[in-house]
């Protein structure tokens, strides 16, 4: 608790000279009397207060006053993935390492360690750096692993998980409290969401329900994405109806399956080396004759999408990814 400047030795002795007519113990005083008297050093103090708050705020003057408990901001803060260390930039905090995948974010510091690979490095590395907030994904089991290993030695950990905008909305009031920046929720958050729902009004009404597939294509796999995949549930609000959402036909791809389904749309990012990614998804499915035949093909609804907006989280971009997915549905 904090009492009030020059006020501490008079408050002291108020409250000490009640005490020892308290302990007196003189048959004259009542219980109420006691009671009485009480009230009244409590409303002289009260009253004493708020007249030197409003003197000190009509002269410009600083006076200490009590303030609402808050998160101790973390100063020593290393963030595992581009995704993490953009997170807790934009909610206004610095670095003291993160992985490589990230030291080119805007807002990374010189000074700022890479620590390799997201989902390699040791604990040895982390508690060499003394860190008091370590930020990783709680649906990874490498950077899961690490974490509770870095709890064991006393080191705090942040998990995210972010499938969906709400998701991102939460992180970043949690993180913009630990920052103490919450004027940046405002621009990060709030703005985004109104820009969102601005597009979505836009959706036009009695277009009929279009199905979609969604994959994710590297140079040695393809997968289909279900509506926990972030991307999906901007399609899915923009009025398209995910045909794998449910369908277990879909764990293993084949381009059987794709034919039968027969999506409206197909959607596609790639991951790794986007050239090699390519090239096997071609072999695979593009370059044989039954993808030609699929409606999305023949109606030129087939396409490749931004690894920025679509494969990576957009954090504060995500009424951009709305708007780039708006346009391919409904045009301008």
């Amino acid at each position: 608790m904090k009492l009030y400047g020059r006020h501490t030795k008079q408050i002291i002795n108020i409250l000490a000279l009640f005490f020892i007519v308290v302990s007196v113990g003189c048959s004259a005083i009542k219980t109420e009397d006691v009671a009485e008297t009480e009230e009244i050093i409590l409303e002289s103090v009260n009253a004493e207060r708020t007249t030197d708050i409003e003197t000190a705020e009509k002269a410009g003057s600083d006076i200490e006053v009590p303030e609402e408990e808050t998160i101790d901001k973390p100063e020593r803060v290393i963030a595992l993935s581009k995704s993490n260390a953009e997170l807790w930039l934009l909610a206004g905090g610095t670095l003291i390492a993160t992985s490589d995948d990230a030291l080119k974010l805007d807002g990374i510091s010189e000074d700022t360690v890479g620590l390799g690979d997201m989902d390699h490095v040791s604990l040895e590395a982390i508690a060499a750096l003394e860190p008091d907030l370590l930020i990783l994904f709680s649906t990874e089991p490498s950077q899961k692993a690490l974490g509770e290993a870095a709890e064991d030695i006393g080191i705090t950990v942040y998990y995210t998980n972010i499938d969906n905008f709400a998701d991102y909305e939460t992180v970043m009031t949690e993180l913009t409290e630990y920052t103490g920046r919450t004027d940046l929720y405002e621009s990060k958050v709030a703005d985004v969401s109104e820009k969102i729902d601005e597009i979505l009004n836009g959706v036009p009404s009695g277009e009929g329900e279009k199905t979609y597939l969604f994959l994710h294509v590297s140079a040695t796999k393809s997968k289909v994405e279900k509506n926990d995949y972030f991307a999906c549930e901007i399609f899915n609000r923009l009025g398209l109806i995910n045909i794998a959402a449910d369908d277990s036909a879909f764990d293993e791809l084949s381009l059987e399956q794709i034919v039968t389904s027969d999506p409206d749309y197909i959607f596609v990012v790639t991951r790794g080396d986007e050239k090699k990614a390519l090239d096997s998804f071609d072999e695979l499915f593009t370059g044989r004759p039954a993808w030609e035949e699929l409606s999305a093909v023949k109606n030129g609804r087939y396409y490749l999408l931004s690894k920025d907006l679509f494969g990576l989280k957009p954090n504060d971009r995500w009424a951009e990814s709305y708007r780039e997915a708006y346009t391919l549905l409904y045009g301008e």
